[in-house]
């Protein structure tokens, strides 16, 4: 059977603990609530203010990007100040690792050797984590050296690569790059520890026939 429970009067009310709380939290947020409010919508605001710059720049960075590209495949005499400009504007973006890259390859067939070693240089410093732009990169530098007539440098740059990179496809490629720079360089053993590396580990590759010919230079 229910009890029933008793009735309680106006002053009981007014002195019930649980009450005078509840009483007491209305009377607050009445007075708040404008407050409570407002820094409710502001922080709703800055997120969405956020959300709209976020997808803003990666808008803008992929219009850029596309523009750029479209421009170098086109031989659009523009193409080469998009690549830079997106390189200044879109620092941090993985997309500006393809653009170092062309950038370099472009400064190098027009033999401009400094701009191109920049370029490559800062995707070196920057990235490094591609196995084929980080060849280029390398590969590049090599180039540039050998074209400056210091091939010692040149040799060391493609033993970095080698280094770092030892499963690549690319390093055998390297050791020859680097065999036939010290070659160049005078420099008879480490010419023939590059090219022996190539016989060692390399015997079935495209590289092997060449490296048999310079062994056969510096031994006879």
């Amino acid at each position: 059977m229910l009890k029933s429970h008793k009735k309680l009067t106006k002053k009981e009310l007014k002195q019930d603990p649980l009450v005078i709380f509840t009483a007491q939290e209305v009377e607050y947020l009445r007075k708040e609530w404008i407050k409570i409010g407002s820094i409710i919508l502001s922080v709703i605001v800055v997120i969405t203010i956020s959300l709209y710059i976020v997808r803003g720049k990666s808008r803008s960075e992929i219009n850029a990007y596309d523009i750029a590209l479209n421009a170098y495949a086109n031989n659009a005499p523009e193409a080469v100040d998009l690549f830079e400009k997106f390189v200044d504007n879109y620092s941090g973006s993985k997309r500006v690792a393809e653009i170092l890259i062309q950038l370099g390859n472009n400064y190098f067939t027009q033999k401009d050797y400094d701009s191109a070693e920049k370029y490559y240089m800062k995707y070196i410093e920057n990235f490094s984590n591609d196995p084929i732009y980080e060849f280029n990169a390398y590969n590049g530098l090599g180039g540039i050296y050998e074209e400056n007539g210091d091939f010692s440098r040149a040799g060391k740059i493609y033993e970095e690569f080698i280094s770092k990179h030892r499963s690549s496809v690319f390093t055998s490629m390297m050791y020859l790059n680097a065999g036939k720079a010290y070659y160049q360089a005078d420099d008879k053993d480490a010419a023939l520890r590059n090219f022996n590396k190539i016989l060692e580990t390399y015997g079935d590759s495209i590289e092997k026939q060449e490296s048999s010919y310079y062994i056969e230079l510096l031994t006879f």
